[in-house]
């Protein structure tokens, strides 16, 4: 007798076999898969039994390895019985996959396991009222203290023995009648049909009502007939009807099922209270009220990583060019003038007006590791399922995306959690296109010059624009081959909201700023020098007159219908390959600005004091920014707003053009380091790819932005 376990992942069918057939347990491979098989063979009062725990899942659509593999054995295999393991104390989410299995057709039992921790609670259910509505039998199970596992047992093997179908049950679990009227009407149809006796004909309907590609092309295989045709009618029907997709009209339809049942049948502790998780929920995933909270709480990090961020990036644009600069310039008194204007001009000049952004990274990986360790960030993805289905993706794959709001690397590496290799494929292209914090001192630099009135509005564009493209981008290539991918559901365990710890906090925060320092001293420092030496060279030369200068010119007008022609614009765009920061550090050294030191004759302790002075204040300034004089859309860097850097950069950019240079970093080719992880994980050929789309695609954007602006009346 063959006897399967499904349910959801942790909900204790490995403890309830091993509890039962001892240390009989055998674990393998499932064939052609890594995904572990669990089985156990051994004599119960006198009957043969074969166990087999089939793989944790939430759903039977077959969008993953997991799903395709309890679905197929379970249709395949055809086990005499299959014992649902439901985890007590999460009714709901359970008896989802319950109504799955038994839409199946099968001999089914249910397992109610961790019986114990339900009572405990104080929660009451009426079993005799559930197994009514249900139609199956329920047995309480508590798999570690060995309860109810011989009633299991003796039900099952009773039920397999009996053939107790689903079809044979007093079953009273239907979808509303209209579908329910245009489910029987297909079956009719099926019925004509010469079709495999194992897939019973509701389901079979159920599920080309869904648009299920793979049963569909399954049965196109078995029958060499595209049987999916059929349902069409049905389909457009009940879509109109409801004013959605099917799949997502039969998903909650089953959740009003349970719904039902569980409102006349479990009863919950007279002093119970709404989980505060649960009551956060209903406000921040509600249909309508779930994007605009986003795009909200986006514009607060925005806004807060900004105005704390600003004091602090003044006083080290003070500590790096008047104090370093100045002992530095006076330890050179007498150097060669190549040298004095290399560390001066270059490094100072280049990787100093880098790090000068470093509070910026600081606030924001601050703040996005405060939504992400909160459980917000589960959430987001939630709220984006919709519009990710839209590419042919799900929710899922936005958690990559908003990793790569910190940084393009660890997203890319984040696919991994995808199941589909398409899926991950896709969303490893479209990953790019979010803004990263590399790109935060680029925003920072042009806001502050060119618009300081709407700095904070300007920034959270950059985002948004960076999303509408990537779902741009993920329409066009989702029905391309490479990149086809099927339309997959969204199953995701949502942690409780937790107050993070401090630690973790400062933890997450100071990984990634290390990194970005780590950044500033090998890849950007090697990029400051190699532009420096091609700003003078010949030696000697002007930046106007150096070979990078006569090389940009060539290439300058290419951009001219983007807004961006003079030649320092185009020359800081390539060390932006390297690192997304040195385009900033870049355009200090072809504008050719000098880092001064102050001049006026102070002592080392006079100097030092007047730094950690300048800490302090800048403190204080940073709190009364975030908390007490907060100013909607604006924030003010006094070392950007008010410098010669500023100036300069006037004389290259208009305000249409910066907006159009900005949008053009933003979607231009990923630093090397995120080149070499999306290489590593997916080849070759896919790092090629992304190189050439991240080249044309910016190009377009920002041409649209600039001649568009030019039309509306902009300069």
């Amino acid at each position: 007798m063959n006897i399967a376990f499904a349910g959801n992942p942790n909900v204790g069918k490995t403890a309830l076999i091993n509890a039962i057939a001892g240390s009989k347990l055998k674990v393998g491979n499932w064939p052609g898969v890594t995904v572990e098989k669990k089985e156990a063979e051994f004599k119960y009062k006198g009957e043969k039994i074969q166990l087999v725990d089939l793989p944790g899942t939430y759903s039977l659509s077959p969008y993953t390895v997991e799903e395709r593999i309890t679905r197929d054995f379970i249709i395949n295999e055809d086990p005499d019985c299959v014992i649902n393991v439901i985890d007590s104390t999460n009714l709901e989410r359970n008896l989802y996959l319950t109504l799955l299995l038994m839409e199946m057709e099968k001999p089914i039992v249910i397992a109610l396991n961790i019986f114990d921790e339900f009572e405990k609670s104080g929660y009451k259910i009426d079993l005799d009222k559930f197994k009514k509505y249900l139609g199956i039998d329920v047995i309480p199970t508590v798999a570690t203290k060995n309860k109810g596992l011989n009633e299991l047992m003796d039900k099952a093997i009773e039920v397999a023995k009996s053939k107790k179908h689903y079809k044979e049950m007093k079953y009273s679990l239907l979808f509303d009648r209209f579908i329910e009227n245009e489910i029987n009407k297909l079956i009719e149809k099926l019925k004509k049909e010469k079709l495999p006796n194992k897939y019973p004909l509701r389901w079979l309907a159920i599920k080309l009502i869904e648009k299920d590609e793979y049963i569909i092309q399954i049965l196109k295989k078995e029958t060499e007939k595209d049987i999916s045709s059929l349902a069409k009618e049905h389909i457009m029907v009940i879509e109109e009807r409801f004013n959605d997709d099917t799949e997502t009209i039969l998903t909650e339809a089953r959740y009003g099922i349970i719904n039902g049942i569980l409102k006349d049948t479990l009863k919950k502790p007279k002093n119970y209270n709404i989980p505060f998780t649960e009551k956060v929920d209903k406000i921040v995933t509600n249909k309508y009220l779930g994007l605009p909270i986003f795009l909200a709480l986006m514009y607060i990090v925005f806004k807060l990583t900004f105005d704390g961020s600003g004091p602090f990036i003044d006083w080290v644009d003070g500590f790096i060019n008047g104090y370093i600069g100045k002992y530095v310039s006076l330890a050179l008194t007498g150097a060669p003038n190549w040298l004095n204007s290399l560390v001066i001009n270059g490094i100072i000049g280049g990787v100093g007006l880098v790090l000068t952004f470093v509070p910026l990274m600081l606030f924001i990986y601050f703040f996005l590791a405060l939504l992400e360790e909160s459980g917000y960030m589960s959430r987001a993805a939630f709220v984006l399922d919709k519009i990710m289905h839209s590419i042919g993706l799900n929710g899922k794959s936005f958690i990559p995306m908003i990793l790569g709001f910190g940084c393009n690397v660890p997203a890319i590496y984040a696919t991994r959690a995808l199941e589909n290799e398409k899926d991950r494929k896709l969303t490893a292209v479209l990953v790019p296109f979010m803004s990263c914090g590399a790109r935060l001192p680029i925003y920072a630099l042009f806001t502050g010059v060119f618009f300081v009135k709407y700095q904070a509005y300007v920034v959270l564009l950059m985002y948004i624009l960076g999303i509408a493209v990537a779902i741009v981008v993920g329409l066009l290539l989702k029905n391309t081959k490479p990149f086809e991918t099927a339309k997959s559901p969204l199953l995701l365990e949502l942690p409780p909201y937790r107050v993070p710890s401090a630690k973790m906090l400062f933890g997450s925060m100071w990984i990634r700023t290390k990194a970005f320092l780590r950044k500033a001293g090998s890849i950007i420092l090697m990029a400051m020098i190699i532009l420096w030496a091609a700003i003078n060279l010949p030696y000697g030369s002007t930046p106007n007159n150096s070979y990078l200068a006569k090389a940009a010119k060539v290439v300058a007008p290419v951009f001219t219908p983007a807004g961006f022609n003079k030649w320092q614009a185009v020359a800081s765009v390539l060390p932006g390959i390297i690192a997304k920061e040195s385009v900033v550090g870049a355009l200090g050294q072809t504008l050719g600005v000098e880092k001064k030191s102050e001049k006026k004759k102070t002592s080392f302790i006079q100097d030092t004091r007047k730094q950690i002075m300048g800490l302090i204040k800048a403190t204080i300034d940073s709190f009364r920014n975030m908390f007490i004089s907060f100013t909607p859309g604006i924030f003010k860097i006094e070392s950007i707003s008010n410098s010669t850097f500023s100036q300069k950069i006037r004389t290259v950019f208009t305000p249409l053009s910066a907006f159009s240079y900005m949008v053009f970093m933003l979607l231009f080719i990923p630093c090397i380091v995120t080149l070499a992880a999306i290489k590593q994980e997916f080849g070759w050929g896919l790092m090629f790819f992304e190189i050439g789309l991240l080249t044309i695609i910016p190009y377009i954007v920002s041409v649209i932005v600039y001649q568009g602006g030019r039309l509306l009346g902009f300069h």
